[in-house]
């Protein structure tokens, strides 16, 4: 997501492993909003945080798709709810269900047809399994794995060689 691939990431932090995770944070807010990266807490607690790095555009697109509207309509969000109250709404069934929805494979960029797959076979009979379980589109699916196994591969050699995180992080 950082370099420009996919629509949203989930990244959960142990805030007790940083100094001043707010505050490191902070410090990083200006370089996502530049490079068009929003931040959504998804999950909280006294150790860890979750956060949803996305791409506003990209999320609004991937979530007006027919297949996806209709998966989150079967589950109570509303179609004229802006962004912001689907993510608020997200937050409240994960909440509720103390695990992950189905549907946040649409918040982060999986194909509708998969997570439909997904929800219908409750996990299983998938063709294929990396990044998310795959029910359609195999071939095309593990290219695309296989393009952000290169790109996060790349990504953390270029931070282990001291690049500084901004530097790294393309504007889409």
């Amino acid at each position: 997501m950082l370099m420009g691939l996919k629509t949203a990431s989930l990244l959960s932090f142990q805030k007790s492993r940083f100094e001043d995770f707010e505050g490191l944070l902070a410090s990083y807010m200006q370089c996502f909003y530049c490079k068009g990266i929003s931040v959504f807490r998804l999950s909280e607690g006294e150790e860890y945080v979750l956060l949803l790095f996305y791409r506003k555009g990209a999320l609004i697109k991937d979530l007006a798709q027919p297949a996806a509207k209709k998966i989150l309509k079967k589950l109570g969000y509303l179609d004229e709810d802006t962004l912001m109250g689907k993510l608020e709404y997200l937050k409240m069934r994960m909440q509720l269900k103390k695990s992950f929805p189905h549907e946040v494979g649409l918040f982060l960029g999986y194909p509708p047809e998969d997570v439909a797959g997904f929800i219908r076979h409750k996990g299983q009979d998938f063709a294929y399994s990396g990044y998310w379980k795959v029910y359609v589109n195999e071939r095309e699916t593990r290219a695309l794995f296989d393009l952000y196994a290169d790109c996060t591969h790349d990504f953390c050699l270029r931070l282990e060689a001291g690049e500084r995180l901004p530097d790294l992080v393309k504007a889409v």
